[in-house]
């Protein structure tokens, strides 16, 4: 009797085997081929897909909030200065431009797009509205 050790290609482990011959390949390969159709049926790639989509819509998004910030942190206010009214609409003008940028490169299902980009636009609307806060400040010194 002879023990093999043959790798688990599903986990990474490390399984023992006893095999009566050790030159009987065939039910090795027999184990082998069960051993594969086994991970092959649990294989769950769609969910895997899935999470690896969201997981890149969240880093999309991210980088996007990112750019965003750094967008509103190096804008100089100066005279003469523009109304209240108008840097409210250049700002929804600048959230607009990038929901729309970034909708186009998101992937997955419909509705998880939906719910991404509403996070995001939530998280602009934030940093807009910490940006014009800052702008009025400006208009009342000014």
């Amino acid at each position: 009797m002879v023990i093999i050790c043959s790798k688990d290609r599903n986990a990474g482990r490390f399984p023992l085997w006893l095999t009566p011959n050790p030159l009987s390949t065939s039910s090795l390969a027999q184990r082998d081929s069960q051993s594969l159709k086994s991970v092959a049926e649990t294989y769950t790639a769609p969910l895997d897909l899935k999470m690896a989509l969201i997981q890149t819509n969240k880093d999309l998004i991210s980088k996007g909030i990112k750019e965003f910030n750094i967008l509103l942190n190096q804008q100089v206010f100066s005279d003469p200065a523009i109304s209240e009214e108008a840097m409210v609409t250049v700002v929804n003008d600048w959230v607009s431009f990038y929901i729309n940028y970034y909708k186009k490169q998101l992937s997955g299902e419909q509705q998880e797009q939906d719910r991404v980009l509403q996070e995001f636009r939530q998280e602009l609307d934030t940093l807009s509205a910490s940006f014009l806060e800052k702008y009025r400040n400006f208009l009342k010194s000014s």
